[in-house]
């Protein structure tokens, strides 16, 4: 405990508490990570509005409860599916038409679209209801105790539900013909379509999938504290960085560890940092990552033009012999 308090650790019980706090947020970091990763590297569009679809799922359902009286269940599946009906227009009315046009700046005109759909949307959430937080009534909150650890129920009820959606996706993915069709088109949308998949439905599918593991993620963000207009804007940075650093063709489950992981840290560091500083580390995680994977390139890339240049000089040898 001596070793311990000099590393700033006062209480083992506080470690474990954080721990699994850092578990909870980062199965919703993981959940929200999967669905930014299957898009974009299924689709290449870097979709920041999918925040907004985040958003839309949990302010609604709390706006349909509060100011319509709905019973919570009815206003939650409302709210997923209006969070996966707006994913999938972002893509068919917003980014293909844009792409069509763009041409090789596809990427960068998609992600400044992505921006003004979530400004617009924002500001009219807030002109329309507010920008006051909104509860998200829902199944009575209780405590769940795991020898001196407190966890609520929608917690575990997080966690649970990005294993079971993440396994799902997975298995979606590795076991059946329309997950074949989004892995082909991942690798090859050309090929893909010149053997007759629809590259233009997965794309769809993918950005129906995507608004769901969003949708579910804001429900018990909304269930745990409340729901705000621009409640996605934060979350979405962090779906961004575990797509980053999980890679966007290693799989759900992959995500899935990578938030919990990033979950974790971002906890664990608030025994030395305050709650603002300890989101610096998760994104000073991701610069060291790209900095380290830019460090590579150049240095892959400085080895093959060695190699190109001890072929030449290799073969101006042997055709001066030659002569």
């Amino acid at each position: 405990m001596i070793q311990a308090t000099f590393l700033g650790i006062h209480s083992f019980r506080e470690v474990a508490q954080l721990f699994a706090n850092g578990v909870v947020n980062g199965a919703g970091y993981g959940l929200l990570g999967a669905a930014f990763a299957l898009i974009l590297g299924t689709t290449g569009r870097f979709h920041f509005a999918l925040s907004i679809n985040y958003t839309l799922a949990a302010f609604l359902a709390a706006v349909f409860i509060g100011d319509g009286g709905w019973p919570f269940g009815l206003a939650a599946a409302v709210g997923l599916l209006i969070g996966v009906v707006s994913s999938v227009l972002c893509e068919a009315v917003v980014y293909r038409p844009l792409a069509r046009r763009a041409g090789v700046s596809t990427l960068l005109s998609v992600f400044v679209a992505s921006l003004g759909i979530v400004i617009a949307v924002q500001n009219f959430l807030q002109l329309q209801w507010g920008s006051t937080p909104l509860p998200l009534p829902g199944p009575t909150e209780s405590t769940v105790h795991i020898s001196s650890v407190v966890v609520s129920n929608f917690g575990v009820g997080l966690v649970i539900a990005a294993i079971i959606l993440c396994a799902a996706l997975h298995v979606l993915l590795t076991r059946t013909g329309l997950g074949r069709q989004i892995l082909a088109v991942r690798v090859n949308p050309l090929m893909a379509s010149s053997v007759g998949v629809d590259v233009a439905r997965m794309f769809l599918v993918v950005f129906a999938i995507g608004g769901l593991l969003a949708g579910v993620a804001a429900i018990f963000q909304g269930l745990r504290f409340s729901a705000t207009p621009t409640m996605g804007t934060t979350p979405v940075f962090y779906a961004l960085v575990v797509a980053f650093l999980a890679g966007a063709a290693r799989g759900p489950l992959f995500a899935l560890v990578t938030g919990i992981g990033i979950g974790v840290i971002e906890s664990e560091s608030t025994l030395w940092l305050t709650a603002k500083l300890s989101s610096l580390v998760v994104f000073g995680l991701l610069l060291i990552f790209l900095s380290q994977t830019e460090f590579r390139a150049t240095i892959d890339r400085a080895r093959r033009r060695s190699t190109r240049a001890r072929r030449l000089r290799t073969a101006a040898g042997t055709a001066t012999t030659l002569r």
